[in-house]
């Protein structure tokens, strides 16, 4: 079921990208109207549904339930919880229950993530793929809702493991994927690398927006002997400071993945001072189209 849910995160992210492509391109060919800001929508789709599709895919990518005699082990992206096996009261099937079992409303195949409740047990926390291979562990701070690849071997080894018993319980730990965002911001030249390309990108919005109040057209780039390109409607120039939103947020999550192990974070930093390079490219673009328009 893995590569279900795989395959499906990934048409989404190719059809997100391929309606976001097109979609600036026909804003760069539309006139100033419905028609432009329509065009426009893709963009700003992707801008929220894209680090999402990409988070949720490496989750699934990466997702693993570890039973060992002294604990379970659990990793659903970013999201760590390891459990000591004096600390669980139990485990079982989600088919087994004779009460349902509610399941977040934010889901799609291949991830079913976040919180939900049973009637007769604390806050349920999901980190599956799979709804009919539910299974629930107990603690007594709230339950975890899995989906092995073989659930009933699962519930058997861990029963195997209870009747052995454990003599050195793992230690009890629960991680968060905002511990990540915490590290980073902590990191001072994470922080400046970040705020520069955000600062940059929302500079570069402002600026071309007070700009296309005052210009009926501007010309749309340059020939390659120097000269100003065709000029089109000023609105058009909206389209820089999208296509740099977009760049800088494919940096910044791109960054983070990097940033997570200590001789990967060079990357990290050199992703994101590509991103803030970028964005000051695209003022640069902005500079001389205005000096000419």
């Amino acid at each position: 079921h893995q590569r279900l849910g795989l395959a499906f995160h990934f048409t989404a992210i190719l059809i997100l990208a391929a309606a976001t492509g097109a979609g600036i391109w026909f804003a760069a060919t539309a006139n100033m109207g419905l028609a432009f800001l329509l065009s426009l929508l893709p963009a700003l789709l992707a801008v929220v549904a894209g680090p999402i599709l990409v988070y949720r895919a490496y989750s699934l990518r990466n997702a693993a339930y570890t039973l060992e005699r002294d604990g379970i082990r659990l990793r659903w992206g970013w999201r760590t919880v390891d459990i000591p096996m004096n600390a669980v009261l139990w485990v079982h099937s989600a088919s087994e229950l004779t009460y349902p079992v509610s399941l977040p409303r934010l889901r799609w195949p291949g991830s079913i993530r976040g919180a939900g409740y049973l009637p007769r047990a604390a806050e349920v926390e999901f980190m599956a793929s799979e709804a009919g291979k539910l299974v629930l562990i107990a603690t007594a701070e709230r339950t975890y809702a899995i989906s092995p690849s073989n659930p009933q071997a699962f519930i058997e080894t861990f029963e195997r493991f209870t009747e052995i018993g454990s003599l050195h319980p793992i230690e009890a730990r629960s991680v968060y994927p905002i511990l990540l965002l915490s590290r980073v911001w902590s990191s001072r030249p994470a922080r400046l690398l970040l705020l520069s390309g955000a600062g940059l990108s929302l500079l570069l919005l402002i600026w071309v927006y007070l700009s296309t109040g005052t210009l009926d057209q501007a010309p749309m780039g340059f020939l390659p002997d120097g000269s100003p390109g065709e000029p089109g409607p000023a609105v058009r120039l909206l389209l820089l400071p999208v296509m740099s939103g977009l760049f800088f947020l494919g940096d910044a999550v791109l960054g983070l993945f990097f940033f997570r192990t200590e001789e990967r974070q060079p990357l990290a930093f050199l992703v994101w001072g590509t991103g803030s390079f970028t964005a000051l490219l695209f003022l640069l673009a902005v500079f001389f189209i205005l000096r000419v328009a």
